[in-house]
């Protein structure tokens, strides 16, 4: 099957940036990019409605999209080539790493669902508002197991991407506050931001051993201090406790970081992966709508989903998209957006599609996070 013409910029960038894949399979993730983006959905029968403008056929085009996403023993002419969609995490951090500007990223840690029948364990870049999803294991849902071994791989298959001299900070919610994701998350030289409840004990360098909440006594105080955490297997690291005005209870986050570098708003980019996922869902793709229930082949439905920033950034100055050649070098944050940076790099990409080609440069620039909320007070650690 050929592709519109309009779809080869794209195929041309996929297979830049994943050059592990045959031509055969760029050509059919590119027909499913493609489509997805003018139709506004990555449901099957919205992906073919916008391929019909082509001309494609109806069951000929269907057969094809899902033959892409079936196993190679699986298709109507079975075959030994597979598509591993862990072989791709890796290419899609470094295409994310390839546009980043600055030396420091945030991933965010976290599983969103379908129902009662899918989970999708995902790693993402946390990015202006949003993220963007670089791993991701599919599981059945209802059925036990662990989660662990799972996120552990995943983050192994990105460890080596990062540039050494790149600070990474990863955030996880409460759930997934389990010692073997900290040192997983260690072990690629990177610092865990780990939620944990406001029970939890921990002793400062100067002072006996509290439950977290004691650390700070009322709304509008916070504290770090460094100590070690738990009482049966102690853990030494940074204590971060917040209690931001309006909350019933303060957040507590442990983290490796010394003291002096901790990022006091670094977990409040942990949100951002909701927006994220709704974009994958209500927002955007409309992954909520699928009917694959099969773990390995919404595996592959995922790698469909993975411009706006230059957009966001021409609007501030004033400008057209395509006068703006490179990124600034100190990005200013808007005072308030109309709409997300996803959809103002969707509608964006419609029209390039419509038009048959491609932005050649494109930039990640990110912003800094949001600030602790005014008049904080910082509380010492309570002596005794």
């Amino acid at each position: 099957m050929l592709l519109p013409s309009a779809f080869y910029p794209h195929a041309a960038c996929l297979a830049k940036h994943l050059p592990h894949l045959r031509p055969s399979q760029v050509k059919g993730l590119a027909l499913w990019v493609g489509a997805t983006i003018l139709a506004r959905s990555s449901c099957q029968n919205a992906v073919l409605g916008a391929l019909q403008t082509f001309g494609f056929g109806w069951h000929t085009t269907r057969q094809y999209l899902r033959e892409w996403l079936r196993d190679g023993t699986d298709r109507a002419a079975p075959c030994q080539v597979q598509l591993d969609v862990d072989a791709c995490f890796a290419p899609l951090l470094r295409w994310v790493l390839a546009w980043w500007q600055g030396s420091e990223l945030t991933l965010a840690v976290d599983p969103t669902s379908k129902g009662e029948a899918l989970v999708a364990l995902v790693v993402s870049v946390v990015y202006r508002g949003l993220a963007i999803p670089v791993a991701w294991r599919i599981k059945t849902g209802g059925q036990a197991g662990p989660w662990m071994p799972d996120l552990c791989d995943l983050l192994d298959c990105l460890g080596s991407v990062v540039p050494p001299d790149m600070t990474v900070r990863v955030l996880c919610d409460r759930g997934l506050q389990s010692p073997r994701l900290w040192k997983a998350i260690r072990r690629q030289g990177w610092h865990p931001y780990m939620r944990y409840d406001r029970h939890m004990t921990f002793q400062a360098t100067t002072g006996p051993r509290w439950p977290a909440w004691r650390f700070v006594a009322r709304e509008g105080q916070y504290t770090v201090t460094a100590g070690k955490a738990f009482r049966a297997r102690k853990r030494s690291c940074t204590l971060i406790v917040l209690w931001v005005p309006g909350q019933d209870h303060p957040w507590v986050v442990l983290t490796d970081e010394p003291p002096d570098d901790v990022d006091l708003g670094a977990y409040g980019l942990r949100v951002w992966i909701e927006q994220g996922f709704r974009t994958l869902k209500r927002m955007g793709w409309q992954w909520h709508r699928t009917r694959r229930l099969d773990p390995a082949r919404v595996d592959r439905h995922w790698l469909v989903l993975a411009h706006g920033t230059r957009v966001e950034e021409a609007r501030l100055r004033g400008l057209a998209p395509g006068r703006v050649r490179r990124p600034p070098p100190e990005p200013a944050a808007p005072d308030h957006r109309p709409l997300s940076v996803f959809q103002l790099g969707w509608y964006q990409a419609q029209r390039l599609l419509h038009r048959g080609y491609a932005w050649a440069r494109v930039w990640l620039q990110p912003l800094p996070g949001p600030d602790p909320p005014d008049k904080m007070q910082w509380v010492d650690p309570p002596a005794g």
